[in-house]
């Protein structure tokens, strides 16, 4: 399974900086500190292509190694955090976000996506791949400082970019269609992002639950209003098929939705960054706030990559196969 995730993800991200490449060509990339509207995708499509074949080496020198999951008390336990310091920015945090410039949204977001990435124990090289995965599809539209087309190849449903509800909405399809063909897979699915196994008998009436799938699938398409707005339809449909392959390859669909939703925030900040900055390198750290989260993302990355590389190392070593997950036992 981990081969097979390494290298399906790989495909897609060398097929997707191909693409941005090649669709980007002749685009303006702009100058130093001066990014046009060709340098962020380019950027993007190029970083691509290194993460795909690291993903497709891993599918070859770690084939047979288990991924490392966090638990279920440990994944409850950073939810918690994570939804208490959301709460609290918004509660407390407004006066003092009020008074960032660029150079500060742009320090946050790459501070957000960089804990993101570190979160992701399974496999940090994989969530590297979803994170630009996303920042390409955020982008996909009209730039809104210069009009450009980028990536829409002549779809003009697509001049305001991917709809984020309507991803939302293809990952559900994704689950109920899985629901209502496999009960028993999709909640192994699920148990296996925890490190567990799911063990069928577990399972109470496979009907009610193939039910509450189609129910699902039918509640996310009356929400989308699809009957009403036909432009949708291909979208939902795409991200279900997408979303279909994220669950049964193991792939992290949450770590893709937030770099979708910061990306355009990201690309925008940058350029007015650049801006502000007016050709200096060394005023994009002068100021504190943004040198202390723009230090903390890179010490998170660095330390993040060092474990996942130690953790390798150790597999790759003989004996080094990781402990083999814990059933779920049912009762």
């Amino acid at each position: 399974m981990r081969a097979a995730s390494d290298a399906g993800l790989g495909i897609v991200l060398l097929t997707a900086g191909v693409v941005a490449i090649v669709a980007i060509a002749g685009m303006d990339l702009g100058r130093a500190l001066r990014p046009g509207p060709g340098f962020f995708p380019t950027a993007i499509g190029w970083t691509l292509l290194l993460v795909g074949v690291a993903e497709l080496l891993r599918a070859v020198l770690l084939r047979e190694r288990e991924d490392a999951r966090w638990s279920l008390k440990n994944a409850a336990i950073i939810t918690v955090v994570i939804l208490c310091a959301g709460l609290a920015v918004w509660q407390w945090g407004g006066e003092f976000t009020r008074r960032f410039n660029a150079l500060e949204w742009t320090a946050l977001f790459a501070l957000v996506l960089s804990v993101t990435i570190a979160l992701a124990r399974a496999s940090r090289t994989r969530a590297t791949g979803m994170v630009l995965l996303g920042l390409l599809l955020g982008i996909v539209g009209q730039d809104v400082n210069t009009g450009v087309a980028r990536f829409m190849f002549g779809l003009d449903p697509l001049a305001d970019g991917f709809s984020l509800w309507a991803m939302l909405l293809g990952f559900a399809v994704a689950d109920g269609a899985l629901c209502v063909v496999s009960p028993s897979l999709l909640l192994a699915i699920y148990a296996r992002k925890f490190g567990l196994r799911f063990a069928a008998t577990a399972l109470p009436r496979g009907s009610l639950v193939r039910i509450a799938g189609a129910l699902l699938i039918a509640a996310a398409l009356y929400e989308s209003g699809v009957l009403e707005d036909i432009a949708l339809i291909g979208q939902i449909t795409s991200f279900a098929a997408f979303g279909l392959a994220c669950q049964l390859l193991g792939w992290n669909r949450l770590v893709l939705l937030v770099a979708c939703l910061l990306g355009p925030l990201l690309e925008e900040n940058i350029r007015r960054a650049g801006m502000i900055a007016g050709g200096d390198p060394a005023y994009l750290l002068s100021r504190p706030i943004e040198g202390t989260m723009l230090v903390l993302a890179v010490a998170i990355l660095t330390i993040a990559v060092a474990l996942s590389a130690w953790r390798t190392i150790r597999q790759l070593r003989p004996g080094g196969m990781m402990r083999e997950a814990k059933p779920v036992e049912s009762k």
